[in-house]
């Protein structure tokens, strides 16, 4: 479980190497963050797992509230303890290779109000098209390719596209093929999607397609794209999908963009406990996103979270506060018990919020505005 909770905090971060252009994003107080930083997590989190999907300016928003949190668990010294020594060096000493690196990420059950508005938000933006099931092929085009390396990338996705006209599996395709490793290891199965959810290309092409069509190849702004539609829904009645609603609940909670899937390759190997130099903030990405999820599981110990969810007398002030919120037809909850789940929920939203304004007031955050319209943009 210790593993597994922590590997959910590495996923907001991912192993980046730097190019000589890679200018300032943003910083928050004196911690700078990169462009490419930056743009490594958005692609890696946003469009091929696609829980949420957010433009960049949203999930930039996403992206500082981690790095505030970030900056606060460093500058609490939590790296100096004795519990994230002994952690870090156990840690570090087990690839990442291994079994457990390779199981689902454990999330935190959501409290069945925080579901039912989950539910909702999706119910929203299915509207009349429902959802979609696609499966694609998938061949990145790096952001600062060549004419050369997106010539060769066109020339594979379309010998791809006629072994498939000419009765080619398209799952045994996606799984020799395809550079994304979550749906290739399905067959290319992606997963359900509403509108909203996946990159404009990927979308258009995928809404207009009925079950058991195929679309030709085509370029978004990671690279080309075969999609095969698997079918389509309406969204079911929430008591039939109530469980799986209340993980995709629980991964928002986990900075909104946690991914329900493997992060085998976060750093490319562990480092032996025999080169590891002091505790000091690391310069190097992959141990930096590594460092970093680390800081947050210990912070996670003493979160507000947890501080609302065993705090008896804020509780039952909160619900005496906002009782009216409670009430049901035909149910009026004289003691926060009754509704103990929604209340702990709510309060720790609050608590949230507040907490994230004083580290706002603690770290000035200034972004580049200049940088940050060349995200994704800069071939």
């Amino acid at each position: 479980m210790r593993v597994r909770l922590l590997f959910a905090f590495i996923l907001l971060g991912t192993t980046t190497v730097l190019a000589d252009d890679n200018p300032i994003l943003f910083t928050v107080g004196d911690m700078a963050v990169t462009r490419s930083e930056f743009e490594q997590s958005y692609l890696k989190n946003n469009t091929i797992s696609g829980i949420d999907r957010k433009t960049v300016a949203d999930y930039l928003e996403l992206y500082v509230v981690y790095k505030l949190k970030v900056k606060a668990a460093l500058d609490s010294h939590i790296d100096t303890t004795a519990s994230f020594k002994k952690e870090y060096l156990q840690c570090v000493s087990t690839p990442l290779a291994s079994p457990v690196a390779q199981e689902t990420v454990a999330l935190p059950v959501s409290s069945s109000s925080e579901s039912y508005a989950e539910y909702e938000r999706m119910k929203r933006n299915v509207e009349t098209e429902g959802l979609v099931c696609p499966a694609q092929i998938f061949i990145r085009v790096p952001q600062k390719a060549h004419s050369g390396e997106q010539r060769q990338a066109e020339l594979q996705i379309e010998s791809i596209y006629r072994e498939l006209l000419g009765g080619a599996d398209f799952g045994s395709l996606a799984r020799q093929y395809s550079e994304d490793e979550t749906s290739a290891s399905k067959k290319g199965v992606m997963g359900w999607y509403t509108r909203g959810q996946l990159l404009k290309e990927i979308e258009d092409e995928a809404f207009r397609l009925m079950p058991g069509e195929m679309s030709r190849p085509f370029l978004s702004t990671i690279g080309y794209h075969i999609i095969m539609m698997v079918d389509r829904k309406q969204l079911e009645p929430y008591d039939q999908i109530k469980e799986d609603v209340a993980v995709e609940s629980a991964q928002r909670r986990i900075q909104r963009q946690i991914s329900n899937q493997s992060v085998s390759g976060a750093m490319r190997k562990s480092t032996p406990v025999s080169q590891t130099i002091g505790f000091s903030y690391p310069k190097e990405e992959s141990q930096k996103v590594f460092y970093e999820g680390l800081l947050l599981y210990e912070q996670s110990k003493h979160s507000v979270e947890k501080q609302a969810a065993e705090d008896e007398q804020a509780l039952a002030y909160y619900f005496k506060k906002n009782k009216k919120k409670y009430r049901r037809k035909g149910f009026k909850p004289k003691s926060y018990t009754e509704v103990r789940e929604q209340v702990v929920a709510d309060l720790q939203l609050e608590m949230e919020k507040h907490w994230i304004a004083d580290l706002r007031q603690k770290y000035p955050v200034n972004i580049n505005k200049k940088v940050l319209k060349t995200v994704n943009n800069h071939h």
